[in-house]
């Protein structure tokens, strides 16, 4: 196949001169001095992108900048073609987001380098006609033109690609919706709230949001991300491997004892903030008690000038976390801007010459869980009969791991995982010896870890909870739904002593029909729970998803439901 674009390579001489020796006089007049270009500056331990309209100009001017250091290179790689002109903004910022995560190794890495100008660019709308960028120009770009010159470590693109630092790259392109709302932002002091269902792009809002206001003032505001513990090695990192000072990542817990006050406060995962509750973590209960309060999001908001929330209702799994009531009544009281985000990114459910959408599939999911009376959606999704289509329902946990692996053989560098309800005991955590998934003579442990347990190496052997993966991109899901959760007389409802988290049960209510906030007896509020942790948990797959059902009736009330085959 013909290549969409040029490359041109040309060497730094001592005096920081280019040696143009071997061009011609067409390449002289016509690439390097009035021609779109996308450059990298290299040397042994350097790196640096940008984009010019005038090469020679664009040298002269770094050679005088004394930061750029221009001893540093040896050599000059120049991309140009039809296909880059007039997208150097979006092909600018991609190259810098993806050499900073292919770094991102460790320290043995053969081409490690520095890369210099860590920086969010121009911003970009992310369009069609650049999908067709990311196939013919930069993936042969990198895995051909810059591999062969020794600048990159991950030969597959589509591997630096799964990496967290690129997923939720702070200086990621945005879509019209995303930019509008972080425009706002920064355009008028306040509260926000974004809500948002699964996959809809509200943590790499957040990264951006945080980069945008670290950009505006210089590193001159104090900025903290409260994230969950499963994500604040993560979140550290991105911000860290971004040059992206003045930013405190941690839990809500952490954000409180430091007792500093902050500029703004962004919150991912807004609805697993606490409340004060009877089965509690022992760090929230040690902070409701020293201050005196009982829910996490006033403490938050008495640190923060500006908070900034990031919520999904249907994301609460446990009882402690914060009830919709108080959220509504706390945000309407300090009077939140509101925004909404509708466009789901995580989920490809676009099959080869199928019309049906990811929103088809979330509809479905959330209809035959009954946590939604809207049915119109599109049946298809769940009965395309390929054998790698997007959704399928298997007879076994064994058929789960089959899947994974033939995911792993068939998508490289994909990060395939199964996964489960709480639906057994975590033997493991104490006995190591122990195995909690039993299935014949097969049998798996509950995940090792919460935090980045995707990137543990035992991960592909185990089983993820709640508590690994939620928040967390996975490209193929196998999902066990326990017996926690069952079909009865019409029905899907809740087997509680099937259920095994032990801060996961409501307490019990013995002197009135419901809490202080209008929350009704703790059998009606588990059930509603163990629907949120299988929504959660079933779409977490970009890729495809296979499900294995425990109770009987309620496989059969999937296949009746969604009109399996």
């Amino acid at each position: 196949m013909e290549k969409k674009y040029q490359v041109l390579t040309l060497e730094i001489e001592k005096s920081g001169n280019l040696n143009l020796d071997k061009l011609s006089e067409m390449e002289k007049n016509k690439v390097l001095e009035n021609r779109d270009i996308i450059y990298v500056y290299f040397g042994k331990k350097d790196l640096y992108i940008g984009q010019t309209i005038n090469l020679l100009q664009r040298h002269q001017q770094h050679k005088l900048e004394i930061e750029f250091k221009m001893k540093n290179y040896t050599n000059l790689v120049l991309l140009y073609g039809t296909l880059i002109d007039k997208h150097l903004d979006y092909i600018e910022k991609s190259l810098i987001n993806l050499f900073i995560a292919d770094n991102d190794k460790g320290k043995d890495l053969k081409n490690k380098r520095t890369i210099r100008n860590k920086t969010m660019g121009n911003h970009s709308n992310y369009t069609t006609l650049e999908k067709d960028i990311d196939a013919e120009v930069l993936t042969p770009f990198w895995e051909k033109d810059l591999n062969e010159l020794n600048l990159v470590n991950l030969n597959d693109l589509s591997e630096v690609k799964n990496s967290i630092l690129f997923k939720y790259s702070p200086f990621f392109t945005l879509n019209k919706q995303q930019k509008e709302i972080i425009d706002r932002i920064l355009s008028k002091d306040g509260n926000y709230l974004i809500e948002g269902g699964a996959g809809t792009g509200k943590t790499v809002l957040l990264t951006n949001l945080a980069a945008k206001i670290y950009e505006k003032y210089d590193g001159k505001k104090k900025i903290a991300v409260v994230v969950k513990s499963n994500w604040r090695r993560s979140g550290k990192k991105i911000f860290t491997s971004y040059g992206i000072k003045n930013v405190t990542v941690g839990t809500w817990c952490q954000i409180v004892s430091s007792q500093q006050k902050y500029d703004y406060i962004l919150i991912d995962e807004a609805h697993r903030l606490p409340y004060k509750h009877g089965y509690q973590m022992a760090c929230d209960l040690k902070i409701f008690k020293e201050k005196g309060v009982d829910h996490s999001l006033k403490l938050l908001g008495e640190m923060g000038k500006s908070l900034v929330l990031f919520y999904d209702e249907k994301q609460a799994i446990r009882p402690a976390d914060t009830p919709v009531e108080y959220f509504q009544k706390y945000v309407e009281n300090k009077k939140f801007h509101k925004f909404s985000l509708g466009t789901q990114f995580r989920i490809s459910v676009n099959d080869k010459n199928k019309k049906y959408t990811a929103d088809d599939y979330l509809k479905g999911i959330k209809y035959v869980l009954q946590l939604s009376e809207d049915n119109s959606f599109d049946k298809e999704v769940f009965n395309n009969p390929d054998k790698d289509s997007y959704f399928g329902l298997v007879d076994s946990i064994a058929d789960l791991f089959k899947y994974i692996e033939r995911m792993d053989n068939l998508i490289q560098d994909s990060q395939n995982r199964v996964i489960a309800g709480y639906a057994r005991e975590w033997k493991s955590k104490t006995d190591p010896t122990q195995y909690d998934w039993v299935e014949g003579e097969k049998a798996w442990k509950w995940n090792s870890t919460n935090e980045d347990w995707m990137n543990t190496e035992n991960s592909r052997k185990e089983i993820g909870s709640i508590h690994a993966v939620q928040g967390i991109d996975i490209n193929c899901v196998g999902l066990i739904i326990g017996k926690d959760l069952i079909y009865r007389d019409g029905k899907v409802l809740v087997d509680s002593n099937e259920y095994f988290d032990k801060f996961g049960k409501p307490k019990k209510i013995k002197t009135e029909n419901c809490d202080k906030y209008g929350r009704t007896d703790n059998i009606d509020e588990l059930t509603g729970l163990i629907k949120n942790i299988y929504y959660v948990l079933a779409t977490r797959g970009i890729d495809g998803i296979r499900i294995y059902i425990e109770d009987e009736e309620l496989r059969n009330h999937f296949t009746k439901t969604l009109k399996l085959f």
